[in-house]
């Protein structure tokens, strides 16, 4: 099985403006609110940034509101895996990410990401952030950070019960 190498063609697009499109049966999460683990608003899904390559989805871009928890109001790109779609409502979850990651998490200006910038991310999310990682190119979508059935399970676990 191939891996989706970071350095290999994986230039990453985002969504609006792209001639690709959400798949058949698939939902387009773009505009729906980003909540809290207690239910509370944070923001929006302004986008989503996928690789064309492998056409797989690594962030969502959040709008993060201002008035939420003392955050800035400003844009920070979400690894996919850890956001979770509601079972049945048209919201988004971040069920393991705690305020103060979001507000480790690095400002998203739309440009090619860099490795070093993707790092960024992924330590503000990590579970150690004063002991950053060091990550193997080859193997860095691999981590669950980037797992898509984090992200769907639930909603499509319900849906395939009935």
């Amino acid at each position: 099985m191939a891996t989706e190498n970071i350095n290999d063609e994986r230039h990453l697009v985002e969504l609006n403006g792209s001639d690709y499109e959400i798949a058949d049966g698939e939902p387009d999460i773009k505009g729906w609110d980003i909540k809290y683990k207690l239910g509370s608003k944070l923001g929006q899904v302004e986008d989503l940034l996928f690789n064309p390559s492998s056409r797989k989805v690594r962030y969502l871009v959040a709008h993060l509101d201002a008035r939420v928890f003392g955050i800035e109001n400003r844009k920070v790109l979400i690894p996919i895996g850890m956001a979770e779609l509601h079972e049945t409502d048209d919201e988004v979850y971040l069920p393991e990410i705690t305020i103060e990651q979001l507000g480790n998490a690095p400002d998203y200006r739309r440009e090619k990401l860099s490795l070093l910038e993707e790092t960024s991310v992924r330590n503000a999310f990590s579970t150690t952030p004063h002991d950053p990682e060091v990550y193997n190119e080859q193997t860095f979508y691999e981590h669950d950070h980037y797992n898509e059935r984090n992200f769907y399970g639930r909603r499509f676990m319900k849906r395939d019960k009935h």
